[in-house]
């Protein structure tokens, strides 16, 4: 009798405890039908039903839910077949009526005859009509006082003695008050009952097998849930059964999981119940199907030697449902089958069997290496290089999780201690990539444990610096890192440029514009080696690090010349905002989406957070706020579920901000919250001042100019809780306007003095247009200003290109309020309806609000926009979004799957889901559909 089924949490526990509950997750359909079979018996209309399913399905917690949910005045019976006494005469029936053998004595007597022969009582000659007369006569007085339920499980081990006694009761019940339900197991001994309705019961559903694995597992990391939800295949039983036999530390991701999930006895047993002499007798050949991955049949039948023994192996366990066959592929119906037939091999045949399959491979294929190391005991370094080797194909091809699990091995097999610890360290930055981040710190303790060599240490400090900076403190990270490169700056000059790049990054998070600045230097010493000329480069950087960083000086390092032109594309990874600042926007978004569709396309989810951030950066003071959003959410997630909290705090400030830009202001202010939360403990400045610029624009587009004002001080104030040294360049303009519609005329000059100041300095043309609206919005009250001059100023503004439609928009708004104000009402409703325009192409609802209110005040009636376009962000969540976006772009089902790291069943679903709230019915419709704000570039799309 299975213990454990359906989703039962606590499944083990004897269903006669009423009161005990058993906890099931979905099965909603079958647990109504059986409720419903009890209800009718509660009326006096009797029934009888089969659960039918593979083991490990759910059988018996559906029945002990039923037992448990039965009102108190319906009796329960309950019995259950025993594979030991299957061939025992009315073994079962005994179970069944032994509790109602009081009554035997109220029987007619050859009713009672025949019962008392069949249990030992009386005569030994037994009448087959009378005793199943006899049993239904007493389940008929077991419900004089009320209704009854007789259950009875592993019907399939019933002797058939007693399964025809109560497949006769079955057929005749009608007024009894009696509900009967058998619970059968496929696939082993059959239990025939074609004339009864029945239930077959499937795999949960995806939803159902995930919930119950929160139950089962609540602390298993995202790639092991993903592990055991893809072997469990939706078997009630294995979600319980296959977390219960992992370690905690494998369950949290610190210690890989093994080739083959551990089974304990039971599910093991009930994956090889049906077919245990065909594993016995083709045992060789069914491992070595079990090892061969891919399932290719020349390869299982070559290395079997005797290629029509072997076919008929493979159609002895095809006919006995093991395995699936087609002309090249070798197909497990399941796979916990591999599992079960691999661990009941003797460990001499597994080796056997991967030697074998390691002679028939070519010296080039992967495999050959995989096969050999399964076969070898000790300590090998030819091949702890051969694994070793294969670990760098795959890291360089993009995968980062094989490429892990080769090093991780070539480090078991490595005999020198120094060679071990580099090759954890690698496999330690793999597991980062793949979102494995207490595995990589374990694999980081291991090595750091080998050896102090300064080459190992430094790839550590990769590593350690590059989780510290998504998980923890930034300016902690700049140390690490920084520590790391002096290590090999002379040695390794590649890794340590590579370390530098991340340390930058981490300056910049930590506004530490000193390390910025010395990151540059250090680089310069890189760069001959590694055939990099970072000069021009090193003289932006301390120009934006300002006066007081090393080796700064006026001018330093000249101005010819882009960033892009100069150096690699790496560089612009080296801070979020760098490539607007410099004047490469374009070059460095595509680099950078490039880069983000990389990490998708190799499932390297770890390096999503790093890798998006900053490309929304430019996509947020570009315009491309669609994009930026849903690839902040896409990688918020990631982060969420990997624990990269810095990451996540940043990310939910660019949420924050493009919720202010739409007039979101409940949910700016709630991200807000959350990213106060994490990002001060963590001193994560960077995030402490975009969300504080998030605020502060939300303020002003709440008309609250005075509450603007003070919270984008605290970007830009030195010393300020959330000031910035580069940050706070982009939010001088926003706090100027703040400042002069809140009427603080003196704050605002200041501010446009200090925007001057830098400006001047370090000769960034993309803020122009800023600084241009800056200076007219406060000409008009200088006293040697004449209307003429402010006209200048704007128009010179709007000459300027501008870094976004956004931006653009502010300053016709600007010169309409200004021209207006001046009784020039013509030239005022031009520029505020080209504001309109924009704002309203934007999303940028507040803004739009405030032109449409300046045009009422010029004498026009602006009406809301006219039906007829969904706003394809109503009622939708942040994953419908995206898939929404991704499906109006023409992306297949599965495409989005493999961007957003789903399934496309899950993709399918979600969409089902969408068209009634955009008001659709086809999947075409979405392309007619208008979003909130412009699609992003064809660039950014692809």
């Amino acid at each position: 009798m299975e213990s454990t089924g359906c989703s039962s949490v606590n499944g083990a526990e004897s269903a006669s405890a009423k009161g005990a509950g058993t906890v099931i997750v979905g099965r909603g359909a079958e647990r109504e039908r059986l409720r419903g079979l009890v209800s009718g018996a509660r009326l006096g209309h009797s029934g009888s039903l089969v659960l039918r399913g593979p083991g490990g399905i759910g059988r018996t917690a559906l029945l002990d839910d039923l037992a448990h949910d039965v009102p108190p005045q319906v009796r329960v019976l309950r019995a259950a077949g025993v594979e030991s006494e299957a061939e025992l005469p009315w073994a079962g029936l005994h179970q069944v009526l032994r509790p109602l053998l009081p009554g035997l004595h109220e029987l007619p007597e050859p009713q009672a005859v025949a019962l008392r022969a069949a249990f030992g009582l009386g005569p030994d000659t037994v009448d087959p009509f009378f005793l199943s007369l006899g049993a239904l006569s007493l389940l008929s007085r077991a419900g004089a006082d009320g209704p009854a339920a007789l259950l009875v499980d592993d019907a399939q081990w019933l002797d058939p003695a007693s399964a025809d006694v109560l497949l006769f009761i079955a057929r005749r019940l009608e007024t009894e008050g009696l509900a009967m339900v058998f619970a059968a197991r496929d696939g082993s001994r059959p239990f025939a009952a074609p004339d009864l309705p029945g239930i077959v019961l499937g795999p949960l559903t995806p939803d159902d097998a995930e919930a119950l694995l929160d139950r089962t597992a609540p602390q298993a990391v995202r790639s092991v849930r993903r592990r055991i939800l893809r072997e469990a295949e939706g078997s009630p039983l294995a979600l319980h059964a296959l977390p219960a036999a992992l370690t905690t530390a494998q369950l949290r991701g610190g210690s890989p999981l093994p080739d083959h999930l551990p089974l304990e006895p039971r599910l093991r047993q009930i994956h090889l119940d049906s077919a245990a002499g065909v594993a016995e007798r083709h045992g060789e050949v069914l491992l070595l199907a079990v090892l061969q991955d891919d399932g290719d049949l020349t390869a299982i039948l070559t290395a079997a030697g005797d290629r029509d023994a072997a076919t008929a192996s493979l159609y002895a366990a095809a006919a006995a449902g093991l395995i699936d066959l087609d002309e090249q592929r070798v197909h497990f119906r399941h796979p916990l089958v591999r599992s079960a037939l691999y661990q009941a091999a003797p460990l001499g045949a597994r080796h056997a069997a991967h030697r074998a399959l390691a002679r028939i491979l070519d010296e080039d294929d992967d495999r050959r290496v995989w096969h050999l190391a399964a076969s070898t005991v000790g300590q090998d370094d030819t091949v702890a290089g051969l694994l070793a080797d294969c670990g760098t194909r795959s890291r360089q091809a993009g995968r980062p999780v094989t490429a892990g699990r080769a090093l991780r091995r070539a480090a078991l097999f490595a005999t020198s201690p120094r060679t071990r610890a580099r090759w954890l360290t690698d496999a330690a930055a793999c597991a980062w990539d793949t979102a494995e981040p207490a595995q990589a710190r374990a694999l980081l303790d291991e090595a750091e444990d080998l050896t102090r060599e300064p080459a190992v240490r430094a790839r550590a400090a990769r590593v350690h610096g590059t989780m510290t900076l998504a998980a923890g403190n930034p300016a902690h990270a700049v140390r690490t890192l920084l520590d790391g490169a002096r290590l090999v700056l002379d040695d390794d000059p590649h890794l340590a440029e590579e370390l530098l790049v991340t340390a930058a990054r981490a300056a910049w998070a930590a506004n530490r514009p000193r390390e910025l600045a010395r990151t540059a230097l250090l680089m310069e010493r890189t760069g001959p080696a590694t055939g990099r000329t970072p000069d021009h480069f090193r003289a932006r950087l301390r120009r934006l690090a300002g006066p007081g960083s090393p080796g700064a000086a006026p001018g330093a390092g000249g101005s010819g010349g882009g960033i892009g032109r100069v150096v690699p594309s790496w560089t612009w990874w080296l801070s979020d905002f760098l490539p607007f600042f410099t004047g490469e926007t374009e070059s460095a978004s595509e680099a950078l989406r490039q880069a983000v569709a990389a990490v998708r396309r190799n499932g390297a989810t770890g390096a999503l957070p790093l890798t998006v951030l900053p490309l929304v950066s430019l996509q947020l003071v570009t315009g491309q706020w669609t994009a930026a959003a849903a690839h902040a959410r896409e990688a918020l997630a990631a982060a969420d579920e990997s624990g990269q909290f810095a990451a996540a705090a940043q990310l939910r400030a660019v949420l924050a901000w493009t919720a202010a830009v739409h007039g979101e202001g409940a949910e700016c202010r709630a991200l807000a919250d959350e990213v106060l939360a994490v990002a001060g403990p963590r001193e994560s400045a960077a995030a402490l001042a975009l969300v504080h610029w998030a605020l502060g624009l939300n303020a002003l587009a709440e008309g609250n100019a005075a509450g603007a004002a003070r919270l984008l001080r605290e970007v830009t104030t030195p010393g300020a809780p959330a000031e910035h040294f580069a940050i706070s360049r982009l939010v001088l303009p926003d706090l100027v306007e703040a400042c002069a519609r809140a009427g603080e005329t003196g704050p605002a000059r200041a501010a446009l003095e200090r925007f001057e100041r830098w400006a001047a300095r370090a000769d960034v043309p993309v803020l122009r247009a800023a600084w241009l609206r800056c200076r007219a919005l406060l000409a008009e009250g200088e006293g040697a200003s004449t209307p003429e001059r402010v006209d200048a100023l704007f128009g010179a503004a709007l000459d300027a290109a501008a870094p976004s439609p956004f931006e653009a928009g502010r300053t016709h708004l600007l010169y309409g309020e200004w021209l207006r104000r001046a009784r020039r009402i013509k030239s005022a409703r031009d520029q505020l309806h080209q504001a309109l325009r924009l704002f309203r192409g934007a999303g940028a609802a507040p803004w739009a609000d405030m032109a449409s209110e300046e045009l009422r005040a010029a004498g026009e009636q602006i009406e809301k926009p006219a039906g007829g376009h969904a706003d394809t962000r109503a009622g939708l969540t942040p994953r419908e979004s995206q898939i929404v976006r991704l499906a109006a772009e023409g992306k297949t089902n599965s495409d989005i799957a493999r961007q957003l790291f789903l399934s496309p069943r899950t993709v399918g679903h979600h969409l089902y889901k969408v068209f009634p709230k955009l008001g659709i019915t086809s999947r075409h419709q979405l392309r007619t559909l208008r979003l909130d704000v412009p699609h992003a570039p064809a660039a950014d799309r692809a």
